[in-house]
């Protein structure tokens, strides 16, 4: 690689970090500041992803203006005061909730858009497969070791004092990550991206594959995120014993991901991606059908090996397929059309979550249903690219 796409991986890495150590026990923190108020934690995460979307739009106008480098750092900061503001209100989060939601989610859009389109400036093709299971490892690294302490840590103190010393360590890496971004040259567009013009793109199978998949991706990665971790809670009931069992699950990931990093070609991404979604549907499926702590240590294990696969060729299609899509439209434009997709299909994801949790009776059974799901959304992102494209099977 570069030194240009190393010194953006590192900034990647730092970033993550922080995002890693302050996400790993949030949502837990939430359903304890809220007395188990998982209702309104997800409807927080509605406001969050709307407001990302509206943050792109808000972004790929402003860097008519702003250099992409400074758009990255307001996003920092927007991220960096979520957390902030989540132990200010812990007393009183749920009058809070809604508008943390907005900061998150415009710090959040304003982070993925200037990262986005440094990755499509600065990342050659056949480097984007290393880069991105490069930066899977940090994070996976990091889970390897944060989970764990973090649940020592909580356990130990009193109250709420061990989530305090996370975040104030997540924002150390934040700061860091932003000093880092001083090496990377920024840019400015020259004119406002035509975003709504690529959205009424018809008949084009390379855009018509990344907005169906991308759509797929966000119905199952909202739902992933809003009850995986709080699921593993219920099972457990203790930090400590979910912070371990997390840690060994980032421990597999790691040694997964850095020998996906070697042997990834866009010849292989189809057979990979076919044996990660048959995977992940029978992992899912195996969950639901018998919910407790063993399964559930197994599957974590399992899930470990082969979701990375997924999740690094969705990001190598993403801008394989933005980068051919072409129609008079350049390829920043089509990664700011694609959060449409994606954010419907997370909007989507998490009301069919927050239904299921308000008119199921059992929570248990909600849970059930939602992973079952999950399984199928990833047969779905798979048989989507293998209609719209055949995985370029023509191109390999």
């Amino acid at each position: 690689m570069t030194n240009k796409t190393k010194l953006l991986l590192v900034v990647a890495m730092l970033s993550v970090a922080g995002m890693s150590i302050a996400n790993t026990f949030v949502n837990v923190f939430l359903i304890r500041a809220t007395y188990g108020d998982l209702s309104m934690i997800i409807i927080q995460n509605m406001v969050h992803f709307t407001t990302l979307l509206a943050a792109f739009l808000i972004g790929s106008r402003i860097l008519t203006k702003l250099s992409v480098t400074t758009v990255y750092k307001l996003g920092i900061v927007a991220i960096s005061l979520y957390y902030v503001g989540i132990l200010v209100f812990r007393n009183h989060i749920s009058t809070f909730l809604i508008p943390l939601g907005f900061v998150n989610g415009l710090g959040g859009g304003f982070f993925a858009l200037s990262l986005n389109l440094l990755v499509a400036k600065i990342v050659e093709e056949n480097e984007q497969g290393k880069y991105f299971s490069y930066q899977q490892t940090a994070g996976f690294i990091l889970g390897v070791v944060t989970p764990a302490i973090s649940g020592f840590i909580i356990t130990r103190f009193t109250d709420l004092t061990g989530y305090y010393f996370l975040f104030l360590v997540a924002l150390i890496f934040f700061a860091l990550a932003v000093v880092s971004m001083r090496g990377i040259d920024g840019f400015k567009t020259p004119q406002k991206m035509r975003v709504f013009a690529v959205l009424k793109l018809k008949n084009n199978g390379y855009w018509d594959a990344a907005k169906y998949f991308s759509f797929f991706m966000g119905f199952r990665l909202a739902i992933e995120g809003q009850i995986s971790m709080v699921f593993a809670f219920l099972i457990f009931a203790d930090e400590q014993i979910l912070g371990t069992v997390t840690s060994a699950n980032a421990l597999v990931s790691v040694i997964s991901a850095l020998w996906f990093a070697k042997v990834l070609t866009m010849k292989k991404q189809r057979t990979f991606y076919l044996i990660t979604a048959i995977g992940m549907l029978t992992l899912n499926t195996t969950l639901a059908a018998m919910p407790n702590p063993m399964v559930l240590i197994i599957v974590w294990i399992l899930f470990a090996l082969i979701r990375n696969w997924g999740d690094t060729i969705y990001r190598t299609m993403i801008f394989g397929l933005s980068k051919r899509a072409k129609a008079d439209h350049e390829q920043r434009e089509y990664l700011v059309a694609l959060e449409f997709p994606l954010c419907l299909g997370r909007i989507i994801g998490l009301s069919t979550a927050l239904a299921l949790t308000i008119f199921i009776y059992t929570g248990l059974i909600a849970f059930q249903i939602l992973f079952i799901l999950i399984g199928i959304s990833w047969m779905l992102e798979f048989l989507v690219v293998e209609k719209k494209i055949k995985w370029l099977k023509n191109e390999c």
